[in-house]
């Protein structure tokens, strides 16, 4: 049984000449070194502090960036910079962007309290594998700093969308947050409901819904570790009664809203000893499980039009386009087996083999090109590139051994694996736009 339930979240309360977008930051994971620099010389107070600060040479056991986080957290809010609501809520949150083709589209959700579960339970479903190392780093950090800093993006499934119409019918303009980015144009609306009785509703409507991890499956499984270790030092040893650290911060959006977008993230072979990409196109060929097709070389010159004909390519069979420097065109592959075909692990379940990522992991990546299932993990010889623009580019970099364009992999499908119990490749999903840190904080 899902339990969700309104929190009383911390937020920036914003000083005469504050702009909004100075103040937030994209997720930590997304962030590189010069954004990092960016969000730090953009405002004193930005979020990037706590959710990924700095590292410096001389950081020790007791100055290292969670400790850092963990003061910033509190002269932030002892000088009122960040504020504690006096009431629970539910936040409602709408995102509005355009896609590549520039049509507009407005995500609906809202950011409230789940109450955590193993996946055994069968309440909160994963899609995806997960690392030791980001655990690690994120379980430091909420000992640091006792609270959630970043929401876990959710699924859950509302035909009726009766969750969004009550949380519209109390919008309040006067409270509304509503900041556009500067970096992405996207423009981001939030505001709090605290009517207890609208909270209830929420609740009720959705306590018999399944919760799918969208995004932040290591900081779901990291909070549930944080649960742990809170539970192991009690000092009453445990109570009936449930704690905050019991609950997660959580981003939750209807699987029917039509703003709910999902695109593609391509692939980088970089530092495969002895790779030959013409002897992959062989191997491919001489498989019969798929089917070649060279395109004209000058499509690269048009990502969007590559980016069309894969789509249209996979509405017949799971498709991709290989590019690379030692390629003269770019090739669009289609997948001609099925799910019995003997390039799948033997515990791989039916609905994760018919996945365009899980043929190209595991009947191309693991079996022909040589690049285990261990090393995947540990991105040893990939990458990931979100931009099609850029992951086209990417081919022209004399590291770059191949570039994979990837269509997304659509919710329905997200849905299914979820359900089986299996679990995509890394990064097999990427849920646009990522949702801002900084909007809410939950304390622990």
């Amino acid at each position: 049984m899902a339990e969700i339930r309104g929190f009383r979240a911390i937020r920036y309360h914003l000083e005469a000449g504050d702009e909004p977008a100075d103040l937030l930051a994209p997720p930590y994971d997304v962030i590189d070194t010069e954004e990092q620099d960016a969000l730090y010389a953009g405002h004193p107070a930005n979020i990037v502090r706590l959710v990924l600060g700095r590292q410096h040479d001389s950081d020790s056991a007791e100055n290292n960036r969670y400790t850092r986080a963990r003061r910033h957290l509190m002269d932030w809010l002892a000088t009122g910079q960040l504020r504690q609501d006096v009431r629970p809520g539910l936040y409602a949150h709408q995102q509005t962007f355009e896609d590549a083709q520039g049509n507009q589209h407005t995500r609906r959700g809202f950011l409230g309290a789940v109450r955590l579960a193993t996946y055994d339970e069968g309440i909160v479903l994963p899609h995806e594998r997960t690392l030791r190392g980001p655990k690690v780093d994120r379980l430091e950090l909420m000992k640091n700093c006792e609270a959630n800093l970043s929401p876990i993006f959710f699924l859950y499934d509302d035909p009726e969308g009766k969750v969004d119409a009550l949380l519209e019918a109390h919008r309040v303009q006067e409270q509304e947050l509503d900041v556009t980015t500067n970096t992405d144009g996207i423009r981001h609306r939030l505001w709090p409901v605290f009517d207890a009785d609208a909270q209830a509703e929420v609740a009720e409507i959705l306590k018999d819904a399944q919760l799918l991890i969208a995004d932040g499956h290591h900081r779901y499984e990291t909070a549930l570790a944080y649960r742990d270790f809170r539970r192991s030092v009690a000092e009453d040893g445990g109570s009936d009664q449930p704690a905050p650290y019991d609950y997660v911060m959580a981003f939750m959006v209807n699987i029917h809203d039509p703003g709910l977008q999902v695109f593609g993230t391509h692939r980088v072979v970089h530092g495969v000893a002895d790779f030959d990409a013409s002897a992959l196109l062989k191997t491919l060929e001489d498989s019969k499980l798929y089917d070649l097709q060279p395109l004209a070389k000058e499509l690269v010159d048009t990502p969007l039009e590559l980016e069309l004909k894969l789509a249209e390519a996979a509405e017949d069979a799971p498709s991709f386009i290989l590019l690379s420097q030692h390629l003269e065109q770019p090739i669009l592959v289609q997948y001609k087996g099925d799910e019995s075909a003997p390039i799948f692990d033997a515990d791989t379940p039916e609905q994760v083999r018919r996945l365009d990522v899980s043929i190209l992991h595991e009947g191309i990546f693991d079996r022909i090109i040589g690049i285990s299932m261990e090393a995947q993990a540990a991105k040893t010889n990939l990458r990931y590139i979100k931009s099609l623009e850029a992951a086209v580019a990417a081919r022209k970099n004399p590291e770059h051994q191949l570039v994979v364009l990837m269509n997304p992999t659509p919710v329905a499908q997200v849905v299914e694996v979820c359900q089986s119990g299996g679990k995509m490749p890394q990064k097999s999903t990427y849920f646009y736009p990522k949702i801002l840190s900084g909007l809410t904080i939950n304390p622990l």
